[in-house]
This record gives structure tokens, C-alpha cells and sequence, in this order.
């Protein structure tokens, strides 16, 4: 027969009441007294039924993750960091795959509505896929629920991401040393941390009174009407400017290319860049910051500030291939 917490409590020499609270790791019971139950448990070989807990607790013990792909480094990441602090924190975290399509995207929400969870965190795909009736059941949901790296402008649940103006102020410093003397300026229009960061580097561009534009259409009569000769590329990935290398080669007043842009990527940069500044997200602390979020929520259903913001890790340099 499997020990009880009752056995534990004769052990130890505690109530009952007092084991349980240690097992379920409350936090009004002492260090000392949660290691001596634990131990005690560990002893006894004791098994806690989870099940009978949370259905006691009228919970499920479930954190439910939407997210497209695990195999996105951008998102197993601050998963597999969640993961850990929920699971420290007696929560099971559970993954809601969608396909980046409405319905899927769809279905993951009704799984919400049906409360398979206590709580949900999204790491949301392009606003394109939500409509007026998806925002209104997200608001809907009666259940904690954060955003991560991303968030929707129309709903007010909480976002973690990354503190964009350190990093926009970082990538900046680094391209004026390299003497930029205008920017083309390229960040996704798609989402909330494109938009961001677009805004935060026309503004810091301005105030050092460095031109630039966000037009690539433009860029030949930008670059001769300045007389732009470092140019640096604000952008989410060197792979975004479409076409940018056979508009650059026919520039030969532009000397240097310098880019400024997030996260690691698989590949070799395009020919045209000289040197990027390549600022480091902090993807796991994300994934922490967005778990301990959630469980203070769970804890006393008070949502937190509208955006928690992490800072990069670091901006390493890495050098280009001259044209």
C-alpha cells in the first residue's frame, strides 16, 4: 500500500494539514519544514496524486502554450524555460500547436473557452490572423493569460518581451561607430514588436540627426540627396529587404553597409553587408518572466502591467563579405 500524507505527518511529527500544504510548495510554510516533509516523503516513497489534488482544488493544473512551431528557436526557448519554472511550481505545461491558419488558431481558443487549462500563454502569429470576433473571445477568457515576444494591441492582457529601446539605442551606438550617415529602415509591419522597433529607431535616428528613410523604392534618391555613404539597415533579419544587393550595386555612392538586426540566423548574410550588429534576445528569461507572471496571477487573479520588458543579452558583431 502507497504511503499517505497521513504517514508523512506521523513521520515528521506534523498535522496533516501542514504536510499538504508543504507538498503543494505554499509558500507560508517554512524552508526548513518543506525539505524535512519532503524528505520525509521521499523516504516513504510517497506518490502525490495529482490528479485527486487539482480535482479537489477545482483546478487542472494545466499552463496551456500557444506557439506555431517548436522547432522555432524563437519559441522552444522561452517554452522550454516556462516549462521549468511551472513545473518548479507544481503546473504541467501543455503545448496548443496551430498551424498559422485562422481555424487552427481558432480551435486553440475553444480549447481555452472549454477551460482545459487554468491559464494560457500566447506567443501570437501576425495580426492578420485575428479578427474583430477572436480579440473579443480572447478578452472574454476568464482565465489568466499573457503574451509573449509579440502582443495584440487590442486586448488588455499582458505582454513579456524584449526592452526595445535598449536595444534599438545599443544597435544605434554601434552603427554611428561605424560612422552611418543614413538609414534605410525595414523592421515588420506585421506585428506589435516590428511596429516598435521602427518607431524607436526613427525617433533616436532623428534626435541624432541622422537621415533616413523607410521606403527602398526611394533609397537611390535618398542616397544621392544626402550624399549617404555608410549606410545602415535597421531591420528583423538580413534576409528581409527584398532585392536591396541589385539596388545597392547600382549605388556606387554608398561605401559601406552596415546592419543593424535581432537574433542568430542559420545562414550566411547577403553579400552587400560589410558588418552587422546582431542584438541578442533573452529568450529564456522571457519564458521565466512570462511564468512567474502567470503564476502570480493564478495566485491572486490580478493581471500585472500591460508590458514587462526584458533586456537583451548582448550585441555581438559579426563581420560581412565586401562587395
Amino acid at each position: 500500500m502507497s504511503a499517505t500524507i497521513h504517514d508523512i505527518a506521523k513521520l515528521t511529527g506534523l498535522n496533516a494539514s501542514t504536510v499538504s500544504r508543504a507538498l503543494r510548495r505554499d509558500p507560508r510554510i517554512s524552508e526548513p519544514t518543506a525539505l524535512r516533509v519532503s524528505r520525509a516523503a521521499e523516504k516513504l516513497g510517497y506518490v502525490m496524486n495529482f490528479a485527486a489534488r487539482n480535482l479537489a482544488a477545482g483546478k487542472t493544473g494545466l499552463v496551456a502554450l500557444l506557439m506555431s512551431s517548436p522547432a522555432n528557436r524563437h519559441q522552444y526557448l522561452p517554452a522550454a524555460a516556462m516549462n521549468e519554472t511551472l513545473a518548479s511550481n507544481g503546473y504541467t505545461l501543455m503545448i496548443l500547436l496551430h498551424n498559422g491558419t485562422r481555424r487552427s488558431l481558432s480551435d486553440c481558443i475553444a480549447k481555452l473557452e472549454q477551460k482545459i487549462c487554468d491559464a494560457a500563454v500566447m506567443i501570437p502569429p501576425t495580426e492578420e490572423l485575428f479578427d474583430t470576433r477572436m480579440i473579443a473571445r480572447l478578452n472574454r477568457l476568464r482565465m489568466p493569460l499573457c503574451f509573449v515576444d509579440r502582443w495584440l494591441e487590442a486586448t488588455s492582457r499582458p505582454a513579456v518581451t524584449t526592452d526595445v529601446e535598449r536595444s534599438i539605442r545599443g544597435l544605434l551606438d554601434c552603427v554611428l561607430r561605424e560612422n552611418a550617415d543614413g538609414a534605410l529602415l525595414y523592421q515588420s509591419a506585421h506585428n506589435t514588436v516590428g511596429r516598435s522597433r521602427f518607431l524607436w529607431a526613427g525617433r533616436l535616428l532623428s534626435e541624432r540627426n541622422i537621415p533616413w528613410t523607410d521606403n527602398p523604392g526611394t533609397l537611390r534618391s535618398f542616397v544621392r540627396r544626402r550624399r549617404i555613404r555608410t549606410l545602415a539597415i535597421f531591420a528583423d533579419s538580413p534576409w528581409v529587404p527584398s532585392g536591396l544587393s541589385e539596388l545597392l550595386s547600382g549605388m556606387p555612392e554608398v561605401k559601406r553597409c552596415i546592419g543593424a538586426m535581432f537574433d542568430p540566423w542559420d545562414n550566411y548574410p547577403p553579400d552587400f553587408y560589410d558588418r552587422i550588429f546582431l542584438c541578442l534576445q533573452d529568450f529564456p528569461a522571457i519564458g521565466r518572466t512570462s511564468a512567474e507572471l502567470i503564476l502570480k496571477m493564478l495566485q491572486d487573479k490580478r493581471e500585472e502591467k500591460r508590458i514587462v520588458e526584458i533586456p537583451p543579452t548582448e550585441i555581438i558583431e559579426i563581420q560581412g563579405r565586401h562587395r
